[in-house]
């Protein structure tokens, strides 16, 4: 931490960084439990985050949220191979190093999150994500980003209408008077009718309920009920499957006719001849008009039977 940030900061503050800073390149359990709970090596101490090198990635904890660090005393001297990260000073410039990549907002909970990082203002992150398109989400309320493998329906798209502003207010504005999911998960999840900010407050209406919420405790918003960017994508794959299969069959059964029609016109010669008396035989020729050539047996011998009349 500079001096410059220093001076900004309680005695409590700074003496808990420099604490923190004592353990760096140690191992470290980040949080006792729960899902944000991670062993690994604790690479950097910055002013409002730490990097902790897990087993097969960085993970980013924004310092305001992590509730304790635990030395691992045995494992100490345990070497972890660091991994290439950005050089932030802050929690905010970490994230908008990362525009544009895979991550993962927050290691598990309600509010674990999944996609490609699009947009960042000053207060909050838009994150396109495969399940509910562009989720906006309230940096404070953010405990740790992470790089994650990219997602191959969305890696390369640029989604439409990403509500690019300064602030979440700004955000909040724009999706007044239109049905949208606040918080991803847990109790304090609801979906509406957002209506206009009155008295500090927004409101959601929901058939006959009405709810009133402080914005400050909204963690994320998207545009649309949950999961149904998930939906209308299973729902395209699956009439693309049908019109596979519709194609599939109908390719099938002109094929069959065709071969029963023709198996009806060229009947097998053999079929043909054996249908003729004995001694007959008959073949058709294909130059001008067709022809019917027929051959002769000579007779080699008769036989006349005389009846004889008895009286």
């Amino acid at each position: 931490m500079s001096k410059r940030r220093m001076k900004y900061h309680s005695n409590d503050e700074i003496s808990y960084y420099n604490f923190l800073h004592s353990m760096k390149d140690k191992i470290v359990t980040v949080y006792r439990g729960g899902p944000e709970s991670k062993k690994g090596k604790l690479t950097a101490v910055k002013s409002d985050y730490i990097a902790l090198q897990a087993e097969k990635k960085i993970i980013y904890y924004q310092l305001e949220h992590v509730k304790s660090i635990t030395e691992d005393t045995n494992n100490s001297t345990t070497t972890i191979e660091t991994e290439e990260m950005p050089d932030a000073d802050d929690f905010h410039s970490l994230i908008g190093q990362l525009m544009n990549q895979s991550v993962q907002f927050n290691q598990g909970g309600p509010e674990s999150k999944k996609g490609r990082l699009v947009w960042l203002g000053d207060d909050y992150a838009a994150l396109n994500t495969n399940e509910d398109g562009v989720v906006y989400f309230n940096i404070h309320h953010i405990k740790s980003i992470s790089k994650h493998e990219p997602d191959l329906k969305i890696e390369g798209q640029t989604p439409s209408g990403v509500l690019e502003a300064d602030y979440l207010s700004e955000v909040f504005k724009s999706l007044t008077h239109k049905w949208v999911s606040i918080n991803r998960g847990g109790p304090e999840a609801i979906e509406g009718i957002l209506v206009d900010n009155a008295d500090g407050h927004y409101t959601i209406v929901k058939n006959q309920e009405v709810l009133r919420i402080y914005p400050f405790h909204i963690k994320s918003i998207s545009l649309g009920p949950k999961g149904s960017y998930k939906k209308e994508d299973q729902k395209n794959e699956q009439s693309q499957e049908d019109n596979n299969d519709k194609d599939s069959n109908s390719f099938i059964s002109s094929k069959s006719y065709s071969s029963s029609k023709s198996s009806k016109r060229s009947p097998r010669s053999s079929d043909y001849q054996s249908s003729r008396s004995p001694g007959y035989s008959s073949s058709i020729k294909k130059s001008g008009k067709q022809k019917d050539d027929y051959s002769y047996e000579t007779i080699v011998r008769t036989i006349d039977y005389h009846w004889k009349r008895k009286f």
